[in-house]
């Protein structure tokens, strides 16, 4: 029977580990247990695809944790930080609770509390809709001229975005288009904006506005700059 191990080095390698780290812990059971109040990141996982998030998310929960002082003094908020699962989550508004298991903190430390418990966030399905297309225009043609009819070509648009806001949606502006000091008419290419962060235009991205500008009325012509 063999009673010596074919690689002795590895054995003494494996048990030189085994001292160090019964020491490390050794060390953090004698130093004093404290407490720690930090900030750390909120980050929502698994959203449903065909959803989005509309209430504000909380950039940053409060943590209270707990560990060996000097591990707590090392430690940095960066390597902590607060995972919610939004799997299977539905139209709504939602409570979804923090536990200590979605939260993530370096070997050492415990999670005492965070605050808030709950987060709350309403999610809406996202829905498209066509829309139609409002050009915004800037300045003052030239004197005796005015802006006549203003047209767009295309005149709607397809918007993505929550449904409820896009039922409320009445139209979507272009980038601004500039007519000052204009004597003939003005026909430019330009892009088409979403009208809220969570709102995409689909299609199209660019129109063409063609803004005409004619003799200002007899009346009006009196008040032009001059």
């Amino acid at each position: 029977m063999r009673l010596w191990p074919r690689s002795p080095g590895n054995l003494l390698l494996a048990i030189v580990l085994a001292c160090l780290v019964w020491y490390a812990n050794a060390l953090d059971r004698r130093e004093r247990v404290s407490e720690r109040q930090l900030d750390t990141a909120l980050t929502l996982v698994n959203v449903p695809a065909d959803t989005v998030v509309i209430s504000e998310v909380p950039r940053f929960l409060s943590l209270r944790v707990r560990g060996p002082l000097s591990r707590l003094r090392a430690l940095d908020p960066a390597q902590t930080g607060v995972v919610i699962d939004l799997r299977g989550a539905t139209e709504g508004e939602h409570e979804f609770p923090v536990e200590t298991r979605n939260v993530i903190v370096p070997p050492g430390v415990e999670v005492l509390a965070v605050s808030p418990p709950q987060v709350p966030l309403r999610l809406e399905r996202i829905g498209h809709r066509r829309v139609p297309i409002r050009p915004r225009l800037s300045g003052r043609p030239a004197a005796g001229m005015t802006v006549g009819a203003v047209r767009v070509e295309p005149a709607i648009t397809v918007v993505s975005g929550p449904r409820l806001q896009l039922q409320r949606l009445q139209a979507v502006p272009t980038d601004t288009v500039n007519v000052d000091g204009a004597d003939a008419n003005v026909d430019v290419v330009v892009a088409v904006r979403s009208p809220q962060p969570l709102m995409r235009i689909v299609e199209p991205l660019t129109v063409r506005v063609i803004a005409e500008i004619v003799p200002a009325p007899a009346g009006v012509r009196k008040g032009d700059r001059r």
